[in-house]
């Protein structure tokens, strides 16, 4: 039940600001009201809903604040998992894994054009890149840590696509996609080498640009909505 909502929250079929009816919600999933009050508290502990005294729970909004703060914690957190994979070294086939992972996200930037279907297509090859080092780091702990941070709606998690969120977004430009590809290949050399202090630093680096990226796009958005107010 809890998945249900969660993916709804996700997918946008949920909207922030949205109160959440245990009748309606029950009624529509052809459940009792119990189990939807139990995914609700679960979610609302996740932190995607806030519980308002006298009107229940209502999807959380999210601002630039927090995406700020859920990539700062991201940068950390994956640079330590680099920092273990370079100290614990990479074996053949993980390398040989990483190549291949770099060579199709090469393959997106070698088409002619830029559309929503290519822009998707970057998009899953780096969220499988992402979690592929966080894997080979091998620490259930710091997985599910990151995990809770790309939970933001607003952020790049696993259902955010440019065909039904915001195109504009800068992270979907093939221009900064390209420069992100130049990052991972950065990362998988320093990895491959052994440079555990480097890899961290560099995927650190890579994910606060993205960050602040991302906070001045919203910073601007904020500022035509006043501007049109």
């Amino acid at each position: 039940m809890a998945d249900t909502l969660r993916n709804r929250i996700f997918d946008g079929a949920i909207a922030p600001g949205s109160h959440l009816m245990e009748i309606t919600l029950a009624n529509e999933l052809g459940v009792s009201r119990t189990p939807v009050r139990g995914a609700m508290a679960r979610l609302a502990d996740e932190g995607l809903l806030v519980y308002l005294p006298n009107k229940g729970f209502q999807v959380r909004r999210f601002n630039a604040k927090d995406v700020f703060d859920a990539f700062s914690v991201r940068a950390n957190l994956e640079g330590m998992g680099c920092r273990i994979v370079g100290e614990r070294g990479l074996d053949g086939s993980a390398l040989e894994q990483l190549v291949a992972m770099l060579a199709e996200q090469h393959e997106v930037m070698r088409s002619e054009g830029w559309s929503d279907e290519r822009a998707t297509r970057w998009h899953d090859l780096n969220l499988e890149f992402h979690r592929k080092l966080l894997m080979l780091a091998e620490n259930r702990w710091l997985s599910e840590a990151v995990g809770r941070a790309y939970q933001l709606p607003i952020i790049f998690d696993s259902n955010l696509r440019p065909h039904n969120r915001d195109a504009s977004l800068p992270l979907y430009h093939r221009a900064q996609a390209e420069r992100a590809l130049e990052e991972h290949r950065q990362i998988v050399e320093s990895l491959s080498r052994g440079e555990a202090v480097d890899a961290e630093a560099l995927m650190r680096e890579h994910i606060t640009a993205n960050r602040d990226l991302l906070v001045r796009h919203l910073g601007k958005q904020s500022g035509r909505v006043r501007a049109l107010a």
